[in-house]
């Protein structure tokens, strides 16, 4: 059997970062080439994946990213986060690390982020032993909670029990085999502020199917019913916030030519 060829990604999508106006939309375009890998790969293996938070909100209102925002947000099922592991993440070229709390043993486990891929070019801060290079956060729904938020916070404050990422997805996933009236939720339990965030739950019809929106230059999935999922968690999400709290998530501007202490670096040529 002939060996598949190599998948040619700095032809099929160019680093094309120089070319930013800005600091900003210079992290950007890293984020958005590695949105476009991500989709690509997802789609080759049948990888369901979806805009979330304000990666969601962007393709929406401004049809590309929040003007201001530094990071990437999006989601998958568990089911298929686990497909997403054995079947995409050994293609990801390069110059993209895959991480989480098993292939960076200093990335806290049982964070609300359950993996990221990271740009190994640049950075946020050197202020972090986990890879801080630019970020596209991938949040796992399990199929897992009850339809109330309160049992969901009490849910995830016994998951905070089990800390590791190898055991914890085995008893959500035991979880999820006991009932088909459980619904989707991503897990907040790594500080306790974010046990009272605005927790989303998911049924199977808010997810799929999925639609495409556009985003940038390119076509992205999101959820179903995005609508109702940025009201949930925006409110009025078309209007634009005042303009003192138009900012990042980030507190210091992040660099897209100078990569982070870690040993899972490139350096800018």
């Amino acid at each position: 059997m002939l060996e598949e060829k190599k998948i040619d990604f700095r032809n099929m999508f160019p680093d094309i970062r120089e070319t930013g106006e800005t600091n900003l939309r210079q992290c950007q375009l890293v984020m958005l080439r590695m949105l476009k890998i991500l989709h690509f790969l997802c789609e080759k293996h049948h990888v369901h994946y979806f805009l979330l938070y304000g990666s969601l909100l962007g393709a929406v209102r401004h049809k590309g990213f929040i003007p201001w925002d530094d990071d990437m947000d999006i989601g998958m099922t568990r089911n298929d986060y686990e497909k997403f592991i054995s079947k995409v993440v050994p293609e990801l070229p390069n110059d993209i690390f895959f991480q989480n709390s098993i292939t960076d043993k200093y990335y806290p486990a049982s964070y609300m982020v359950e993996a990221r891929l990271r740009d190994k070019y640049s950075k946020y801060t050197d202020n972090y032993k986990y890879h801080d290079g630019l970020q596209v956060d991938i949040f796992v729904f399990d199929k897992a909670y009850l339809p109330f938020q309160p049992l969901i916070v009490i849910e995830n404050i016994l998951l905070r029990l089990f800390r590791s990422d190898k055991i914890r997805p085995r008893i959500l996933k035991r979880i999820a085999s006991l009932s088909n009236k459980l619904v989707y939720s991503n897990s907040f339990y790594y500080k306790y502020h974010h046990l009272f965030m605005n927790l989303r739950i998911m049924r199977d019809d808010d997810i799929f199917p999925l639609k495409k929106l556009q985003f940038e230059d390119t076509e992205v999935y999101v959820p179903n019913k995005y609508d109702e999922c940025l009201r949930h968690i925006f409110g009025d999400y078309m209007k634009l916030p005042p303009e003192n709290e138009r900012r990042g998530h980030h507190k210091v501007l992040p660099d897209p030519f100078h990569p982070c202490n870690h040993k899972e670096i490139l350096h800018w040529e």
